[in-house]
């Protein structure tokens, strides 16, 4: 009996021991996961500008040939004609006297290829109809973004509308054109976009949660900002052909003669496109790589950004 009791107490501890591992186990996954999450939330942050937009090559567009009109084919026509034509009646149909019943099928298969030919021939000339519609929409409007047309490159931008479909970017954006050149104003989120803490593990497999000081916090933040203008200014230089694009970020900040918050510029670049283009995007610092550019941009660690005049004092309508 004592050696059954302290079998079952031995189980019972090896149980507990085997819970616990479980727990710790998942402990050490659960952090690991927190700190995963948070890490890739803040790179996702920072890398705006690295997912652009598709590439249109307007200058292509602009001599690309019409579409090929259809010709009326008989094909099937022809094929059931040659039947008929190749008809001989075997001695048995002639016999049965189904030479004449025989030659009718085959007449009446005609009419019914040379429909077939016809409904081909009206699908081919719908679709080349729409296609030509297209051809003659993409072209002129081609020809009227080479030529510098204002009204041209509102429309691709309003069509495409690539820019609003990030919702990273900010809370609105905006769209002026000005003697030839482009102004995007871009109301970005406020700085509650970066996340007011960090998160490691700890050598025991924990998480660790620390609130994150104020310098880097700020860093991140100015990060963020910059990525959103490299991310306007390169999805621009994708569906326009414009040698350089002015790109504002605002942000919410206090305005001390009403003591209420409003859109301030605090960023102000304007973008070269052969020097965007020859950027490694994935490799860069979105905040180090405004060097590259003309830009306006008051910011410290300490405070973070202070509100600044843009380059063109355009407003969007």
């Amino acid at each position: 009996m004592r050696s059954l009791g302290a079998a079952a107490r031995a189980a019972e501890r090896d149980a507990q021991r085997r819970y616990k591992a479980a727990l710790k186990e998942q402990m050490i996954a659960d952090a690991a996961n927190a700190v995963s999450d948070w890490e890739a939330y803040i790179d996702d942050l920072l890398s705006i500008h690295t997912n652009l937009a598709d590439e249109i090559d307007w200058a292509s567009l602009a001599d690309t040939p019409p579409p090929v009109k259809p010709v009326r084919r008989t094909e099937r026509a022809d094929k059931a004609r040659a039947k008929l034509q190749a008809f001989r009646p075997s001695l048995l149909t002639k016999v049965l006297g189904g030479t004449e019943k025989s030659r009718q099928q085959l007449e009446s298969a005609i009419a019914t290829e040379a429909a077939k030919d016809e409904r081909s021939y009206k699908s081919d000339c719908d679709a080349y109809d729409l296609a030509l519609q297209d051809w003659e929409a993409d072209t002129e409007i081609a020809r009227r973004l080479n030529a510098g047309d204002e009204v041209a490159i509102i429309e691709v931008i309003e069509e495409y509308q690539v820019l609003n479909e990030e919702a990273r970017l900010g809370r609105s954006i905006n769209f002026a054109v000005s003697d030839g050149q482009v102004l995007a104003t871009v109301l970005v989120h406020a700085d509650d976009i970066v996340p007011s803490f960090r998160r490691k593990q700890l050598a025991s497999g924990k998480l660790s949660e620390s609130k994150m000081p104020v310098g880097q916090f700020n860093e991140l933040y100015q990060d963020y900002v910059c990525s959103v203008a490299l991310k306007v200014a390169g999805d621009l230089f994708r569906i326009l052909p414009q040698r350089e694009v002015y790109v504002t970020c605002e942000a919410e900040l206090l305005d001390t003669a009403t003591g209420h918050q409003k859109p301030t510029p605090i960023l102000s670049v304007q973008f070269v496109q052969d020097t965007f283009m020859r950027l490694n995007l994935r490799q860069i610092d979105p905040s180090d790589s405004m060097q590259n550019f003309n830009h306006v941009m008051r910011f410290t660690k300490t405070k973070g950004f202070s509100p600044v005049e843009p380059l063109i004092e355009t407003k969007p309508s």
